[in-house]
């Protein structure tokens, strides 16, 4: 029999694409050109609706898996105008154990910090992730939090246990203070990459490595398309919509499929992982997670499928950086 892909450990969901900051190390750069405007940096923002979240949760039950469901990736998740409402209905359709994460920089919590946090826990969130970035520092390390039953974490002083990528146990609520990841040397949020370019010039340096992330995790942007990982900013490797044909067979498209037997076989040689510098732990426990299975070798048909899922524009223009100009 073929190989088949194991579920994914996480699901990530773009609640919102645009941020109110615009930090020199991020992918936002290459999707968002700068407003001038102090609260709508990287404006402007663009929403999920709450029946794709919905649609979202349900379509994971369906699919017979209990990933980590993780908010944040091309923005900043708490500009949405109804976050918590956001979070319930994701909440309602997916199975009991999937524990929800939400990552913030902070800073549109700040006037009214608790009740916000308390509003998104009561929503459904189990664990919500500070990054206390500079210069923009919202705070949150002297803030911590009041709210009973939340325990307060900072990651990575607090060591493994406080890694906001451990599964919560059922009931428990984090609110985990990140140290910044521009300065910090410790932990899985330690490491700045180039988001396939969106970021940072491409480097050939990590080429011949494999990636993790399209064998641990989907990403369903806001308006419920779906690209290789959370790294492809733009959206440049298009596999299709969550509105349009179910999570579970986004995550088995054949293009999908030739892009592990690609990355298992001769490492980053294909866009948009060419020249990209995400690095991820356990790269040689794949395809499954034991690294036991078997990954057939690219195919003929594997550099058409490539080539047809970059062609054309991606889900988000590009704006251009200085060194694709």
């Amino acid at each position: 029999m073929d190989y088949r892909q194991p579920p994914p450990n996480s699901v990530q969901v773009e609640p919102v694409e645009g941020c109110n900051l615009r930090c020199a190390f991020c992918g936002i750069r290459g999707i968002r050109a700068s407003t001038g405007d102090r609260d709508h940096l990287s404006g402007p923002y663009r929403f999920m609706e709450l029946d794709t979240a919905a649609s979202i949760g349900r379509q994971v039950t369906r699919a017979g898996w209990s990933p980590r469901i993780e908010l944040a990736v091309h923005g900043e998740p708490t500009r949405h105008p109804d976050l918590p409402g956001l979070v319930a209905a994701l909440r309602r359709g997916l199975p009991a154990k999937s524990p929800i994460m939400i990552t913030t920089n902070g800073v549109p919590l700040l006037d009214d910090w608790d009740a916000k946090l308390a509003a998104l826990f009561r929503a459904g969130a189990d664990t919500i992730a500070v990054d206390d970035y500079k210069p923009h520092r919202c705070r949150a390390a002297v803030l911590g939090t009041g709210l009973p039953g939340v325990a307060v974490h900072r990651y990575p002083e607090g060591g493994p246990g406080a890694n906001p990528h451990r599964r919560p146990r059922r009931g428990e609520r984090r609110l985990i203070l990140i140290a910044d990841i521009a300065s910090e040397t410790e932990g899985n949020h330690a490491h700045l990459s180039n988001h396939a370019g969106a970021a940072g010039p491409p480097d050939a340096s990590r080429s011949a490595e494999r990636c993790a992330l399209p064998f641990r995790e989907i990403t369903v942007r806001w308006d419920g398309s779906v690209a290789l990982c959370c790294n492809d900013w733009r959206g440049a490797f298009k596999l299709g919509n969550v509105r349009a044909a179910p999570l579970g067979e986004l995550w088995h498209h054949p293009a999908l499929y030739a892009a592990r037997r690609r990355l298992m076989a001769h490492g980053r040689d294909f866009a948009p992982c060419a020249g990209c510098t995400h690095r991820t732990p356990r790269n040689g426990l794949l395809p499954d997670r034991m690294g036991k299975a078997a990954m057939p070798p690219p195919r003929p048909g594997d550099d058409a499928l490539l080539a047809g899922v970059v062609a054309g524009q991606p889900y988000t223009l590009s704006v251009l950086r200085p060194w694709e100009r």
